[in-house]
């Protein structure tokens, strides 16, 4: 029997950002919509070593594979965590 695995989405960000704050509502959104999906806010401060694919903020990785570097719309986001 095969073994589904959880979405994990990992959105990179840092402190003095300021499209972090759009990262931060996007996060929330998705926390409400698809409770199923584990959404962790990774500060690049204090998160580290960062992944390979990160080297701006914001990125999101979906399963350790990067989906969007900078802010998708809503829409896209949910979109892609249909996995």
């Amino acid at each position: 029997m095969k073994q589904s695995r959880i979405p994990t989405l990992d959105i990179y960000i840092d402190a003095d950002c300021s499209a972090c704050e759009t990262a931060r509502s996007l996060a929330y959104e998705v926390r409400l919509r698809m409770p199923h999906v584990i959404v962790r806010l990774r500060d690049i401060t204090q998160y580290q070593p960062l992944p390979e694919a990160v080297f701006a903020v914001p990125t999101y990785m979906l399963n350790g594979r990067r989906i969007s570097l900078g802010n998708p719309s809503l829409n896209d986001l949910l979109r892609q965590l249909q996995v």
